[in-house]
């Protein structure tokens, strides 16, 4: 059984409680490419006439409950996960060091800019985790990323329909656009946060 086929499958059947577990089972670093099954969700969706609001709604829900497991897996296993992982997927060794890059380079909103950077997106949770990021901070600006990236693929299967070459094509073309956008957006944050403190 193919992954569209297995989707779809648990889409008829059981509706929005199985698109919440396929993202939380994504983003909590099963190995579901979200470039795949969140414009998948969005072509389904549409498909079986299903509100766009409450699939995305769900689908930050279900992201977000996915992010809170690697962040308390990141919590109790620390640094040594994250060793080994390394040791037994080579692959995922310039993800961490990006991930504890981010974090380093910009505290809190790192896990937010992560979310559009591939597999560092998922990792970065764990990263946080082990970092003892503060889970308000952790909760908000992973829900803020998570809404950004899910809202972006999702509608995007909606408005093209079953046609992922494209949908790929568009996410590699503008991720680096939207990563532009939200660094700015964070830097006008903090210069303004600056100036209101001066001004006290």
């Amino acid at each position: 059984m193919n992954l569209r086929v297995m989707i779809e499958y648990f889409i008829i059947n059981y509706g929005l409680i199985s698109i919440f577990i396929i993202v939380a089972l994504e983003y909590s670093n099963i190995p579901l490419p979200s470039e795949v099954i969140l414009p998948m969700v969005g072509i389904l969706a549409t498909k079986y006439n299903m509100n766009f609001i409450f699939v995305l709604i769900i689908s930050i829900l279900g992201g977000l409950v996915g992010c809170l497991l690697n962040y308390y897996i990141g919590i109790k296993f620390g640094k040594p996960l994250l060793d080994k992982i390394i040791k037994k997927f080579p692959t995922t060794k310039k993800s961490i060091n990006e991930s504890y890059r981010f974090i380093t380079k910009y505290d809190k909103a790192s896990v937010l800019i992560a979310r559009i950077v591939p597999v560092a997106r998922t990792i970065i949770s764990i990263v946080a985790g082990v970092g003892k990021m503060n889970i308000f901070s952790f909760i908000i600006f992973s829900s803020i990323g998570i809404g950004i990236w899910n809202l972006t693929l999702i509608y995007l299967g909606y408005i093209i329909g079953d046609n992922l070459n494209l949908i790929g094509i568009l996410i590699k073309k503008y991720s680096v656009v939207i990563l532009i956008f939200i660094l700015i957006v964070l830097v006008a944050y903090f210069i303004k946060k600056v100036i209101n403190s001066k001004k006290i």
